[in-house]
């Protein structure tokens, strides 16, 4: 996953130079249980906090730090929107593209993004929704805790057969 995630960032700084991506959690380095999280066990789940911009349409960086649990805590509106920032769709859409793309190339799918189900309809303005809506199985119901500020990937890697 290490290597998906970085060659995908490589390829955004082709795509989208002036674009700020943030990673959120990944995991423990040995798995295991990463409370709260139900997933993110075996090295194969990744969070992203949604790109941004302002109202100038500058690419922002999440604002995280410990008073909004690292992001976590942020909560958008229908339209994306929270204070004077908004979620930047065309460079998720891009994020979610590249990253799907390197890892079929390392032969690796995404099984599934778990992503608001309300706020989902933001990506179909991005020249890369056609793409994702023929290869990208989104989450269709909402989580148990809400995906708003972040998308949560999971990889999924085939398992050699037993010896």
């Amino acid at each position: 996953m290490h290597t998906v995630v970085l060659e995908a960032y490589d390829k955004l700084l082709d795509t989208m130079p002036a674009a700020v991506f943030v990673y959120g959690e990944t995991g423990w380095k040995n798995g295991g249980r990463f409370k709260p999280h139900k997933t993110h066990r075996n090295g194969l789940s990744v969070d992203f906090m949604v790109p941004l911009v302002n109202r100038n349409g500058q690419s922002v960086p999440m604002p995280t730090h410990a008073f909004n649990q690292w992001g976590y805590d942020l909560e958008f509106d229908l339209s994306g929107n929270i204070g004077k920032l908004r979620i930047d769709p065309d460079a998720m859409a891009e994020h979610i593209f590249q990253l799907h793309t390197v890892a079929l190339k390392h032969r690796i799918g995404i099984w599934r993004i778990i992503f608001d189900p309300d706020l989902q309809p933001l990506l179909k303005s991005s020249p890369r929704w056609p793409y994702l809506r023929d290869n990208i199985q989104f989450s269709k119901r909402r989580s148990w805790v809400r995906h708003d500020q972040h998308y949560h990937v999971d990889f999924e890697v085939a398992c050699r057969p037993a010896t």
